[in-house]
């Protein structure tokens, strides 16, 4: 079972802000579901990262 990351952990990952954040979410370019709130998936967040994606903007 994947754990489930808060805005709050996804931002400490990426040592980004919360706008930013919710940015990417608002634009679909970071995978998210919304169960109770807005939360993200470890093992998919991983496969985005190996992917490259916003990252490489940072």
């Amino acid at each position: 079972m994947t754990r489930l990351l808060t805005p709050r952990d996804v931002c400490e990952r990426y040592q980004i802000k919360m706008p930013t954040l919710y940015g990417w979410t608002s634009k679909n370019k970071i995978p998210h579901i919304k169960r109770g709130g807005l939360r993200f998936k470890e093992d998919e967040l991983n496969k985005w990262e190996e992917k490259g994606s916003e990252l490489k903007l940072i």
